[in-house]
């Protein structure tokens, strides 16, 4: 058990990680509580009872440990066919999409640096989630299954991911064994997973060389044993500082013999016997207070009431006429989904030195600058996004030959060739949003050069 300092410090030391992007969630079935029938319960006990109602067994209260894997064996106890398990399953899986997705789920899609989740269930939840808060349920998360026939391998580093990614270590639903339900289905994918044929390799790459954060995943003693050593790529007393790996279950204070194991041969794996549920909240709850600034609308004005807010360096500015005011909100909203540090000025005062001298700086200190066209930018008026224009064009001269700074945003059918706008601006490759929201073009565009600009900051530092 953690004293209240080597918790403190355990939290700092983990969102450290987090901010780097160092962090491989995997997730389990103590997650997955759903509403059925006006009441929570949970899905994989739901899916035991209703398995065991199809095949026509009894499942008591002594299955509880892993209920799925009782209904198998007392069907197969009947003389029943194991593949009838594996269809029983699909068969009575709930509509996912008449399900409202779990909290705990919904809070790890939240945290925008989490790039690659593992799960060691079967369900879509966990993608669902992840779809519903990045992507505003479009179908855009990329999904990969395991299976021992099957072995699909991370397309890139997880620092190269272009979009985040859920791995299913254990396989997928379907009407075939594709997935483990039994603990004989366990054991062999396990024996794949760690054989020189079966290995993912640029996945267990990842799982060697970033911070676990194993939660709710309810794994036998010996199970947990063998995950950890896997991930740890040698011998487990061996494993490299700054490596660590953070069990968080409830259910393993009940397992004293694998604490003991652990405290003396892997301590580095940090041990939290509390629940899962309430650990993704405080660690939600945690993330989210310390990026407050970037999950909000910036303020109107800041302290000294001289104009618009603070801008983190390297953030994307976004630059548009007041009229497209919902528009940037909903384009900004989709690229924070992604992580991106996004600045745009709310404030429509427009007054005086100090105000016109703080967008300057934000200008100079952006990743890149993205002006907003529409037609309310072809106006006759006088207007201060013209100010932002300039200011972007003469910092667009100290950039590198062959870097990307100004990526022009067309939102409506406006054409390159409008007089009212700048000539730079019109000889520039522009991105299209008809629909008001951030293409997957526009995201790996910004994407790129976020992250390349946050290299380099980093080598200054």
């Amino acid at each position: 058990m953690l004293s209240e300092k080597q918790s403190e410090q355990l939290w700092d030391r983990l969102f450290q990680f987090i901010d780097e992007r160092r962090v491989i969630p995997i997730v389990g079935r103590d997650l997955l509580t759903v509403q059925l029938d006006g009441r929570e319960v949970d899905l994989y006990d739901h899916l035991a009872a209703q398995l065991a109602k199809k095949l026509g067994v009894s499942l008591d209260g002594s299955a509880q440990e892993n209920p799925l894997n009782a209904v198998a064996c007392r069907y197969l106890e009947a003389d029943g066919d194991i593949e009838d398990v594996y269809a029983g399953l699909k068969s009575v899986m709930p509509d996912p999409k008449g399900l409202t997705l779990p909290d705990p789920l919904v809070k790890l899609a939240r945290i925008t640096p989490f790039k690659l989740f593992v799960t060691t269930t079967f369900d879509p939840l966990l993608e669902m989630a992840v779809n519903q808060e990045r992507f505003g349920g479009n179908d855009k998360t990329q999904v990969l299954a395991y299976s021992p026939d099957d072995r699909p391998d991370l397309p890139a580093e997880m620092s190269e991911l272009e979009r985040p990614l859920v791995y299913h270590l254990f396989g997928r639903l379907s009407a075939v064994p594709d997935y483990a339900v039994t603990e004989e289905d366990t054991l062999e994918f396990m024996h794949s997973l760690q054989s020189e044929t079966g290995r993912p390799g640029l996945l267990f790459d990842e799982l060697t060389r970033q911070q676990l954060l194993i939660i709710g995943c309810s794994l036998p003693d010996w199970l947990t044993r063998f995950l950890i050593r896997i991930t740890k790529g040698k011998r487990l007393w061996e494993a490299a500082r700054g490596k660590t790996e953070v069990v968080v279950d409830k259910s393993i204070g009940d397992e004293p013999g694998l604490v003991y194991f652990l405290e003396h041969f892997s301590a580095r794996t940090k041990v939290l016997p509390e629940s899962p549920a309430e650990f993704v909240s405080e660690l939600y709850e945690r993330w989210a207070a310390a990026h407050r600034r970037s999950l909000e609308v910036p303020a109107v004005p800041d302290d000294d009431g001289g104009g618009p807010g603070e801008m983190e360096p390297g953030a994307i500015f976004i630059s548009y006429a007041s009229e497209d005011l919902a528009v940037v909100e909903a384009i900004k909203r989709d690229l924070e989904r992604l992580g991106l540090d996004v600045w745009f000025d709310k404030d429509a005062l427009r007054g005086g030195d100090a105000y016109e001298t703080k967008i300057k700086r934000n200008i100079e200190n952006c990743s890149c600058f993205v002006p907003i066209v529409s037609r309310q930018t072809l106006t006759p008026e006088r207007r201060f996004f013209r100010i932002e224009w300039a200011q972007a064009q003469e910092v667009a001269k100290m950039v590198p030959s062959g870097q990307r700074f100004i990526v022009p945003v067309a939102i409506d059918d406006t054409d390159y060739g409008e007089q009212a706008l700048p000539e730079p601006f019109r000889s520039l490759h522009w991105m299209r949003v008809p629909e008001g929201r951030a293409t997957e073009e526009l995201c790996t565009t910004l994407r790129e050069i976020f992250r390349s600009y946050q290299k380099l900051l980093a080598g200054a530092r």
